[in-house]
């Protein structure tokens, strides 16, 4: 009878702990100061990514690097980066420490950031091809040492702060709002990059390399304040459990994870707007001839995510996180490929102001749900580190990303490839004049190859994520099913927890 009443107790307490562990997946727990600490400890990441995709022009154009040499960096730089990917996510998932498992990262590399970043902006002119090679794979090397942590580290406290998927899905909008003022900062850069020289009296080179130690201030400085505000909230497996949890028996979970494989591939397919931005600055200095009417048209086209994104978890439960990122991908692509097919001078060569016009709408249409796409992005990486916990059990994200950054780090060297191949492949060659200011080729061969690189790569890479985006199975009743289930997956957790403190008092 006794033990009959115990059983029936332990049901009732394992009952209650489930109903609660659900109901927290609808509790409050940020308060603005923790919206503003996660976008804060980002946003100078942000500022700094915008104006690094700088690097490949700068270099060809200041330093004298060849495309070949480039790729030839990136390449070796991409191949030795493999060790540090295959250990970051196992070391992360392991990690206790008093200030959580993730959040000693984002300071802890921050001394190898600065190094591999802003070294490549102050290197001295006149250096041998062989010297750039070897000084480009040492800084790319020890780059991907950090970001191998820190990217990891960042991307997954984001889905440890609250285990409510509807206030995360809130933060990731508030914070791909806030990212697009970020991403604002490096185009005013660029609005400027063309008179400063003038007015300072100093050299175009100059003006970069100043930009450079400014936005790496600006990361140190957010970065920290992020590691001191920042609370992980999510019940994390025990060491034990983590020991229980075999590497074989981790590998196996996740590469037979059909939700992780079909985001890799899409994740793959970015290959064609890195590849398009790499270029970027080519198209705006040689085909339209400044470079500063990229910042002109930065001013517009950024426009719509500030008026769509907002409506981004309404959209959310209407359509589904899914279909609302498979639509979108395929909407810009499909603008991408128009904007090919009509081309960049389509009023001929006498009317600039009507030409600028077009490039400004068309890319205006082409990026008008990027902001959703950013969102739909980290909000599906959320409902795998879900559905991998609901399949093993154990929250291992750090492994999950690991394994997914490794295949961007594949797509985004063969962007890095690509670009400067393409750029070899028309004979680019830069100009500047006596006084170090950069002047625009005129060669139409060498034009109409930039303008498909910057407008073809994109189109195809859009359409081909949505595409992609269709198998991706954490949807509708199974992701409710997942949810309800995780609740007593958490539960088990916590009841673990309290009897293991009870059993040490």
């Amino acid at each position: 009878m006794a033990e009959d009443i115990k059983n029936a107790s332990i049901n009732t307490e394992k009952e209650d702990t489930v109903l609660k562990e659900f109901k927290n997946q609808h509790k409050r727990y940020l308060s603005p100061k923790h919206y503003v600490a996660y976008i804060l400890s980002g946003m100078g990441d942000t500022v700094w990514n915008k104006f690094s995709q700088k690097l490949f022009f700068f270099a060809t154009q200041f330093l004298g690097i060849k495309a070949t040499t480039w790729g030839t960096a990136e390449t070796v730089s991409y191949v030795a980066d493999t060790l540090d990917n295959a250990v970051s996510g196992l070391i992360i998932d392991r990690t206790r420490t008093r200030w959580g498992r993730v959040r000693p990262y984002i300071v802890l590399t921050l001394p190898f950031w600065i190094l591999a970043s802003v070294t490549p902006w102050l290197l001295p002119t006149g250096m041998s091809q062989g010297s750039l090679l070897a000084t480009f794979i040492v800084c790319n090397y020890v780059g991907s040492i950090a970001r191998s942590f820190y990217d990891t580290s960042y991307q997954i406290i984001l889905f440890n702060i609250t285990p409510n998927p509807i206030e995360r899905n809130r933060l990731i909008a508030t914070d791909a709002y806030a990212d697009l003022v970020g991403s604002w900062v490096p185009s005013v850069f660029l609005a400027v990059v063309d008179f400063l020289p003038s007015i300072l009296g100093v050299g175009t080179r100059s003006v970069f390399s100043g930009g450079a130690i400014a936005f790496a201030a600006f990361v140190v400085a957010f970065r920290t304040y992020g590691f001191f505000s920042l609370k992980e909230r999510m019940p994390l497996s025990t060491r034990q459990e983590m020991k229980q949890a075999s590497l074989k028996e981790t590998l196996k979970a996740i590469g037979t994870c059909r939700p992780m494989w079909v985001l890799i591939i899409k994740n793959f397919f970015a290959v064609g707007k890195s590849t398009s931005t790499l270029v970027e600055d080519f198209f705006w200095l040689n085909c339209m001839g400044r470079l500063s009417y990229s910042f002109i048209s930065s001013l517009f086209t950024g426009l719509p995510s500030f008026f769509v994104l907002p409506f981004a978890p309404k959209l959310t439960k209407k359509f589904g996180l899914r279909n609302l990122a498979a639509g979108s991908y395929m909407f810009c692509g499909a603008c991408y490929f128009i904007m090919w097919l009509v081309g960049y001078k389509p009023f001929g060569e006498d009317h600039f102001i009507l030409n600028m016009i077009w490039i400004v709408v068309a890319l205006t249409f082409c990026g008008s749900l990027n902001s959703i796409q950013r969102y739909c992005s980290t909000a599906l990486n959320g409902d795998l580190y879900d559905y991998v916990e609901w399949k093993s059990g154990v929250r291992n994200e750090a492994t999950v990303t690991t394994a997914m950054n490794y295949f961007k780090f594949i797509s985004d060297a063969l962007a890095k490839i690509i670009g400067p191949l393409a750029i070899a492949a028309i004979h680019y060659v830069p100009l500047n004049d006596a006084n170090g200011i950069q002047i625009p080729q005129t060669d139409p061969s060498m034009l109409a190859g930039i303008w498909t690189v910057f407008a073809l790569a994109p189109a195809i890479g859009r359409f081909m994520k949505g595409v992609t985006l269709l198998f991706f199975n954490v949807h509708g009743k199974t992701r409710d099913t997942m949810m309800y289930e995780l609740a007593k997956i958490r539960a088990a957790k916590v009841l673990d927890t309290g009897a293991e403190n009870e059993k040490n008092n």
